[in-house]
């Protein structure tokens, strides 16, 4: 680690950072010079994939007509999976769906008062957000787009012929911001919704009108498109290829996700709300939602209780930034989804955490974008990545004795410092080092106000019926 810095960010809760200035060398050393394992970890020297990994960090957004079900029919919860899948599960094992004039008349009232495109892509942008991922169509089959494929879309049913992705590529574009779209592979307008799995086979008609939808996104007209996240359907190994290769030859710089299916994909997204705990090299995507058991926007009173807890913005802020920085210390990039409402308006809980993630941001500015993993191993404190010549130590288990060791890392070492860009001066650490592993000890309290690691993490809403989405890890 020859002429490295090192920042021992203790921010989140918190991950500081340490500074260390290098120490210049002898002009001409009596002894050989030791080389330095270099820390940084590399990524992918494929531009494509490099492009999109710079991203790093990005907002998940599943809004559509069932937005505006908020999770229940005629008074009723629906009895199975997400909110956003309300349409095929109703409200009764024995009545499942709800029927289309239903929910047409729900879309027909879509007036969407509260939506701002401008708004979403400068909230995520101010929270350090690189790129913003909605659902342009999920498994309803209605498209949020002005679609030539059918007249089941967002601009012919719900008031004022309007079209929401390309606001959305407008406003995003215009700001800096990527927008990426979400797109299922099934449609319940064409194939029979089936429980717990939500894996429909693909006939030529269906094939099809994926090609015909999947041109009118990625030609242009919305900008560039960083990624397409497929979901669901059971399509044989010919036709994730067959997906896979349409994008391509669409929008050549758009990644494909794992959930094409049949390892077509350009990337491994996991299942819903699964975060890597391991270093993993190969391009991967975490996705997680503010309340784990709604994409889409939901009212359940499980999810409501945390909604109104005093401290549960804080538990939430915490917990989403200790993904963020475990996420990026092993590799991949993190989308944090949440559900807007009917309105198009973004629920108070969730935009106070995305104003404390952007908290969290403003005093730790090199931590994520431009950071890459470490080869230090994990420690059980937490996780290391560098950026140019400073390592951040992000704590995340606060030890009892108020000392953490970095093995390997003692090498040039200077000073080791509090990470925060907003404070007047840095705080100093005191450090040594002991057979090359550097030895900080902390302060008695976490420095980080908005995301102390004392604090547990948000409790969970109670289990509810299977979920229909599976882990990209079973093939159909």
């Amino acid at each position: 680690m020859t002429g490295t810095l090192l920042s021992a960010a203790l921010m989140m809760g918190g991950i500081t950072a340490a500074h260390a200035d290098p120490i210049t060398p002898p002009a001409a050393p009596e002894t050989p010079a030791i080389a330095g394992t270099p820390a940084a970890m590399t990524l992918s020297e494929d531009p494509r994939i490099k492009a999109w990994q710079d991203l790093r960090f990005g907002l998940f957004i599943h809004w559509g007509v069932y937005s505006t079900f908020g999770g229940y029919y005629k008074g009723e919860r629906q009895w199975l999976g997400y909110p956003e899948q309300i349409k095929a599960w109703g409200i009764s094992r024995n009545n499942m769906g709800i029927p289309d004039e239903d929910y047409l008349k729900a879309a027909s009232e879509m007036t969407i008062p509260q939506f701002s495109a401008q708004q979403w892509c400068q909230r995520a942008k101010d929270a350090g957000m690189k790129y913003l991922l909605v659902t342009s169509k999920h498994h309803d089959g209605f498209a949020m787009w002005n679609t030539g494929t059918t007249n089941y879309d967002f601009y012919e049913k719900a008031p004022g012929k309007r079209d929401p992705m390309k606001e959305l590529a407008d406003a995003c574009n215009g700001m800096g911001i990527k927008l990426a779209f979400y797109f299922s592979i099934i449609d319940w307008t064409k194939q029979t919704p089936e429980p717990y799995q939500n894996r429909n086979t693909l006939d030529e008609e269906m094939m099809a009108l994926i090609h015909d939808q999947l041109k009118e996104l990625l030609s242009g007209k919305y900008g560039e498109v960083p990624e397409l996240w497929f979901d669901m359907g059971g399509p044989t190994a010919e036709q994730s290829a067959q997906m896979a290769q349409w994008v391509r030859e669409f929008s050549p710089n758009t990644l494909v996700n794992s959930r094409v299916w049949n390892s077509k994909g350009d990337f491994e997204v996991g299942g819903d709300n699964h975060l890597t705990t391991k270093k993993t090299l190969a391009p991967w995507e975490s996705i997680r939602s503010t309340f784990p058991k709604c994409w889409g926007y939901c009212t359940w009173p499980e999810v409501q209780e945390i909604r109104n807890r005093p401290e549960g913005v804080a538990e939430q802020t915490q917990h989403e930034v200790e993904n963020l920085f475990t996420t990026v210390a092993n590799g991949g990039q993190y989308l944090l989804n949440i559900g807007p409402r009917g309105t198009g308006e973004f629920d108070p809980f969730e935009v106070k955490i995305l104003e404390g993630i952007q908290a969290w941001n403003a005093r730790h500015p090199n931590v994520i974008h431009g950071a890459v993993p470490t080869y230090y191993p994990t420690q059980r404190w937490g996780h290391t990545v560098i950026n140019g010549d400073a390592v951040y130590l992000g704590i995340t288990s606060w030890p009892e004795d108020k000392t953490i060791r970095l093995p390997g890392a003692g090498t040039n070492v200077t000073a080791v410092t509090v990470d925060d860009a907003t404070a007047a001066s840095p705080q100093n650490l005191t450090y040594s080092v002991d057979n090359n592993d550097l030895l900080i000890t902390l302060p008695d309290t976490p420095p980080d106000p908005q995301c102390p690691s004392s604090r547990s993490p948000p409790r969970e809403p109670p289990s509810t019926p299977p979920t229909t989405r599976p882990t990209s890890s079973r093939a159909p």
